[in-house]
């Protein structure tokens, strides 16, 4: 076994509160190569093990850095209110200049329900109409826009090796979790792929213009949920099996695969010499059945994205590092990109030196080019000192 890149996720906040050189030095001494820094995120409660100004962040969806405003046009970014007029970004990006650690940037650029509240007309639109307001959709024009520009903004600064981005698709029909979220009913895959099956108008119409037959599909994917709601078919129903018998709901979902890999492209170009990597992981945390062979239902094309990607990170979040292996062979299969494994070093995850060392073996064994491992902020520091302890034996 040899010696492999390693990276680790970091909000912001713990990088200055700590001091970025003083963090720069740490890693460093750890065997990290690399930092994915939150440049903008969901809404977010972090607890901070060893941050020595707070135990505790709370922020609603926002970004991380002074934007350059006369780049966006209808959506705008939203600076952190705790970030004020500060610049995070700028006062990290000078700490570890000099440093043997470079910076990544880490966004999920269309999961904000803050953008989804303030522009309902661009969100995800599930089947009967409501406003997903957790997820911008795609299809949207001003969110392609938005996410062009983002992209480009963070790519300008020459200050990150790559733009790394996460939930630039159509996501899940949850959204990952609401406060307080009230679903007292189980939805199953099928209903969570339905649910999320975005009918805003631009993805009508992309599907008309594919020659979908729209309010066929529509009708079809209200009445699978609603079977669902009534118990008149299983939670475990087969997603695959289901579509097979209404060809016009897999044809709507399958017509959003070009609108993406366009858009992707449209990142690619916006970035120029700066790299972009791209996140799969299609189950919840810890999801052990779900990976990122079904990365279709949130309209991706592995195929076509393959020619716009640098890096493809798969989130190998799994307690069983078979599965881990699994996941990273899957993504070299389906991916013609480097693969990095992301690993989550804390809990429910990872409770023991050992138990990482199973994971990343896992990892590196199935062929991974490289590692990223959850997250600096928000593992204690013995965790920290496991993951020092399996680079230096890598």
């Amino acid at each position: 076994m040899v010696g492999v890149n390693a990276a680790i996720w970091s909000h912001p906040w713990d990088l200055v509160d700590e001091g970025p050189a003083q963090a720069a030095s740490r890693l460093a001494a750890l065997g990290i190569d690399e930092v994915n820094l939150a440049t903008t995120m969901h809404s977010v409660q972090t607890l901070n093990p060893h941050n020595p100004e707070r135990k505790t962040f709370f922020a609603d969806a926002s970004e991380y850095f002074q934007p350059d405003w006369n780049r966006y046009g209808e959506i705008t970014p939203d600076v952190n209110e705790t970030m004020g007029e500060d610049d995070w970004l700028a006062e990290i990006a000078a700490g570890f200049e000099g440093t043997p650690v470079d910076l990544n940037s880490w966004g999920a650029t269309f999961h904000s329900s803050r953008q989804g509240q303030r522009h309902p007309d661009a969100t995800l639109t599930s089947p009967f109409g409501d406003s997903l307001v957790f997820g911008l959709c795609p299809s949207n024009p001003d969110v392609q826009e938005f996410g062009i520009e983002m992209t480009g903004d963070l790519g300008d600064r020459d200050i990150f090796e790559t733009v790394e981005m996460e939930l630039a698709d159509y996501q899940y029909g949850t959204g990952y979790g609401w406060h307080h979220q009230e679903f007292f009913h189980r939805l199953g895959r099928l209903a969570e792929f339905l649910f999320g099956l975005c009918f805003c108008e631009h993805c009508q119409d992309n599907a008309r213009a594919a020659g979908v037959d729209v309010e066929h599909a529509r009708r079809s994917a209200r009445a699978g949920l609603t079977d669902r709601f009534e118990g008149r078919i299983a939670h475990d129903t087969d997603v695959g099996g289901w579509l097979m018998e209404h060809p016009e709901v897999f044809a709507y979902a399958d017509a959003r695969r070009e609108t993406l890999t366009d858009l992707f492209g449209s990142f690619d170009d916006v970035l120029g010499d700066t790299d972009f990597g791209y996140y799969f992981k299609m189950g919840g945390l810890g999801d052990d059945r779900m990976g990122v062979e079904h990365s279709w239902k949130h309209g991706l094309d592995l195929a076509g994205m393959s020619q716009y990607m640098d890096e493809a990170t798969v989130l190998a979040y799994h307690s069983d590092p078979t599965v881990v292996r699994d996941d990273v062979h899957t993504t070299r299969s389906l991916v013609d990109a480097p693969v990095r494994a992301g690993i989550l070093a804390g809990d429910p995850i990872v409770h023991s030196r050992a138990q990482l060392r199973e994971q990343v073996d896992a990892a590196v064994d199935a062929g991974a080019d490289s590692l990223s491992f959850y997250g600096y902020g928000v593992i204690p520091e013995r965790n920290l000192d496991w993951i020092g302890d399996v680079l230096a034996t890598l």
